[in-house]
């Protein structure tokens, strides 16, 4: 309507026009238009190259370069291809840009009508070839004229909130959708043209201020979705933290498999390992949330997964031990580690950092490459190896429980304790074991001494960690959390 419409534009002007005089503003980034090249840029695939790799030295998107060069999956590359770089030429008269990161739940156009712009727009001003292939935590530009401020995101925030819509579920009412959003029912039932508030139904779709202001646009009963780190490398770990308005069960996938959530102070988490052998490139998540009336709603998004650089050994094994090797021995260890390490307990027994295991320097590091007595690299060490004399005492590197205790061909004597939430954490090689199974023990607790039992070359401790079944670098679970993950609530005394 005309006089909505002008009276948005007085409010806008005269906004503008109060941060002009106090001098806030927000730090604009110069977009400059140039010819494009006579010849396209070409990018040789390398050892060690994946697309995004390529399109951070370039300054381009990973969307960009798979569309210009017709690539069908971003992590199928090969070495000695030819990349075709694009051009980053843009005609548009836009001046200033502020960065918005993409977040779960958003789409190009949900973006684009938040800021008072098109997603055609949005697409030129960011190179994009297929406006549809987003990822999450990918950094676009947002043109600042619709901007005043930034979120805790560091997302630039609309000066307006506008209208979004919301589709009735069995059992709802005007008033339990009014109360979930923060809205008076009234407001509720005059943005959507209800001529009867007790006359809803399933499938009607009502209309109001604000639904859509936050994490992107999520569908109910989501309210918000982080994703940490971004983007995740190889042998380390990715938490999904989700807000939803009521109580639900809530599931994910990724990687081809189930995510589990758990519970904690109305809020839902939970902790993905990603494998050494993760292939580089996107990945699909997805949420899925089923409320007490049964119904599900999935939510999904893109993840990157970076390479990271490890290094590659040789070990040669003794001849009296080369029986070790055999495959029959090594599956029968793994079947028993599988049972223990798929462990999920809803309860976190956890705080990071951990404690140390034990004293002693680090004489191999995880996600080592190893070849065995001269055989082809495709093995890798799972975990961390401390050189200690046998005897040396080995402590719980945090609270949990026993689920196993005992020898293994491979391990030779073996710990694993749950801590919850899927995190657990090994201890192998051991000259004696001094707890048991379903036996509680607190962080620092005396659980084993260290000796050179089973595949080993010499006494010392084998130390893992896996989250979610997957073996991930315990180095970072012995740091201060704020150095690679903004999680206050993983801390001790957080």
């Amino acid at each position: 309507m005309f006089w909505r419409e002008s009276t948005l534009n007085q409010r806008l002007a005269l906004v503008v026009a109060v941060l002009f005089l106090i001098g806030c503003h927000v730090t604009p980034i110069q977009a400059q238009s140039a010819d494009p090249p006579a010849d396209p840029t070409i990018h040789i695939v390398q050892r060690g190259d994946t697309l995004l790799s390529i399109a951070n030295r370039y300054g381009a998107t990973v969307d960009a370069i798979t569309h210009a060069n017709g690539i069908p999956d971003p992590r199928q590359i090969y070495l000695g291809q030819r990349i075709i770089i694009p051009s980053a030429a843009n005609d548009l008269e836009i001046t200033e840009t502020v960065p918005y990161v993409f977040q779960i739940g958003d789409t190009l156009t949900a973006i684009a009508r938040r800021y008072r712009t098109t997603w055609q727009t949005l697409a030129q001003v960011n190179n994009l070839l297929s406006p549809n292939v987003l990822y999450t935590g990918q950094v676009i530009q947002v043109p600042t004229i619709a901007t005043l401020t930034s979120n805790d995101m560091g997302n630039p925030v609309p000066i307006e909130r506008y209208d979004t819509s919301y589709v009735v579920r069995p059992q709802d009412t005007m008033l339990r959708i009014a109360l979930k959003h923060g809205i008076s029912p009234w407001t509720l039932t005059t943005a959507s043209h209800v001529a009867n508030p007790a006359l809803i139904y399933p499938g009607q779709a009502l209309t109001a201020p604000g639904l859509g202001e936050g994490n992107g646009h999520l569908p109910t009963p989501f309210a918000s979705i982080t994703v940490q780190p971004l983007p995740v490398a190889q042998g380390t770990v990715m938490v999904i933290k989700v807000h939803t308005i009521e109580s639900v069960t809530l599931t994910g996938e990724l990687f081809e498999q189930t995510i589990p959530f758990a519970e904690e102070g109305g809020i839902y988490y939970a902790l993905v390992g990603v494998h050494v052998f993760a292939e580089t490139g996107l990945y699909d998540l997805n949420l899925t949330a089923t409320d007490e009336q049964g119904q599900s709603t999935i939510v999904s998004t893109r993840v990157v997964v970076e390479a990271s650089r490890f290094y590659y050994e040789r070990i040669d094994v003794p001849a009296g031990r080369t029986n070790l090797l055999d495959p029959v021995a090594i599956a029968r260890d793994n079947e028993r580690l599988n049972m223990a390490r798929r462990t999920f307990t809803p309860e976190r027994l956890w705080d990071i950092p951990f404690e140390r295991p034990c004293v002693g320097s680090i004489s191999a590091y995880f996600g080592s490459h190893r070849s065995y007595n001269g055989g082809p690299y495709t093995s890798y060490h799972s975990g961390i190896d401390f050189r200690v004399p046998s005897g040396t005492p080995i402590y719980a590197a945090a609270s949990g429980t026993v689920v196993l205790a005992e020898p293994l061909t491979l391990w030779g004597n073996a710990v694993v304790i749950d801590h919850g939430w899927g995190v657990l954490t090994g201890y192998g090689h051991l000259s004696k074991i001094e707890v048991e199974i379903g036996q509680h023990v607190e962080r620092g607790e005396l659980i084993a001494r260290a000796g050179n039992t089973g595949l080993s070359t010499g006494s010392h401790l084998h130390w893992e960690t896996w989250v979610n079944g997957a073996s991930v670098n315990g180095l970072q679970w012995l740091e201060d959390p704020s150095t690679w993950l903004q999680v206050e609530w993983l801390a001790v005394g957080g």
